[in-house]
């Protein structure tokens, strides 16, 4: 593995000048192949320049990618789903270009944010390459419509951007208006969602109405506390372009113990699982965001617990009820110094054939990063 270390860079704060930042990331995975069984590894180093101007009230955002991954798989089925996050097969504009792709390194360098901000209190307005998430929820979010992320995702921050104009109307009366409109190459893949936000109590709730990629879909999301615990769920239903109409529900709840250890549980049931295709959530991240779960029935469980203020304790369990499949992956972090991080874990999937997990191989990884 390459580690790169950066001097920190400090620039002067005044409302003219550019903030530069980022981070170079090295992430080491080991694992077997979903088809031939056979040990393979990838080695991904990325770099991340992020760029940041203002001059209020707008606010100017850029970042760029460079990432070069080695590995022993490229000619096989299993890298299909690394190649199908390529912003050509998912957004209207494409601003990836892969410069080297052969038997053992693929080297993209993209645009993974590119837009202009405008904010006032009572209005903001978003155009460009963002990141547009509406759910509330950990593992399973059926509000999170347009750049959703799947639950056994190694790298969970990470989100291919959306092309979309995104605006935000506010009041004084805890209520506020969403609108968002992504276009497309095409008009079958475009996208447009409003969402209505009410404070109601001690609730922050949510009526929706999107159209995903001609599916059409309507939803609520509420989130708040019973007593000290965190209380939210998400419901939509969905009217699909071939007439299959369905529902989807998360609930859940959290409670941190003596501010050292966090417990997370969920519930989730997917109307619209798809296990005919079992190979549709490896083979292609546009597939896996459409189905999200093989099976209608999956609960998780997030436990985080603070052994130092320096090492943290993270593990995510989700239990597929109707196939008895398990998903379980514990990891433990380390922040060796100021703006250096070191993590290691596994992914360990357990269950029968055709089941939600029990086709995945365990997965073993580590990774560094450092921010600056």
């Amino acid at each position: 593995m390459i580690f790169l270390l950066f001097p920190a860079l400090s620039f002067s704060q005044t409302e003219s000048s550019l903030d530069i930042s980022g981070y170079y990331k090295n992430i080491l995975i080991l694992t077997k192949s979903l088809y031939s069984k056979e040990d393979i590894f990838a080695d991904t180093s990325r770099l991340r320049l992020e760029f940041k101007k203002e001059i209020k009230p707008w606010q100017f955002y850029l970042t760029i990618d460079n990432e070069a991954i080695a590995n022993d798989f490229s000619n096989t089925s299993d890298f299909k789903f690394i190649r199908s996050k390529q912003q050509d097969n998912l957004t209207a504009i494409d601003l990836d270009k892969v410069s080297v792709d052969n038997e053992h390194l693929y080297l993209k360098h993209s645009v993974y944010r590119a837009y202009l901000k405008y904010y006032s209190p009572k209005f903001q307005a978003v155009i460009g390459k963002q990141s547009i998430d509406w759910g509330r929820m950990r593992f399973y979010s059926p509000v999170d419509l347009f750049n959703s992320l799947a639950a056994t995702e190694l790298e969970p921050d990470e989100r291919v951007g959306i092309d979309a104009l995104n605006l935000n109307f506010s009041s004084s009366d805890f209520s506020g208006l969403n609108v968002v409109l992504a276009p497309a190459k095409n008009s079958g893949e475009a996208s447009f969602g409003a969402k209505l936000s009410r404070k109601i109590s001690t609730y922050d709730c949510a009526f929706m109405f999107a159209d995903i990629r001609k599916n059409k879909v309507l939803g609520f999301l509420f989130d708040g506390y019973i007593k000290e615990a965190g209380f939210r769920g998400e419901f939509t239903y969905t009217l699909q372009d071939d007439k299959r109409n369905f529902p989807r529900v998360s609930l859940g709840i959290d409670y941190n113990f003596f501010g050292r250890l966090y417990l997370l549980i969920e519930q989730f049931f997917n109307g619209g699982a798809d296990d005919n295709d079992t190979t549709a959530l490896s083979s292609s991240y546009g597939e896996s965001r459409k189905i999200l779960s093989l099976k209608k029935h999956l609960s998780g469980i997030n436990i985080n617990y603070e052994l130092t203020p320096l090492v943290k304790l993270d593990s995510f369990t989700v239990y597929d009820w109707e196939g008895k499949s398990v998903f379980v992956s514990p990891q433990i972090r380390y922040n060796i110094c100021q703006d250096f991080d070191l993590s290691i874990g596994v992914q360990l999937f357990f269950g029968r054939t055709n089941s939600e997990f029990g086709d995945y191989n365990h997965l073993y990884f580590f990774e560094a990063k450092k921010y600056f």
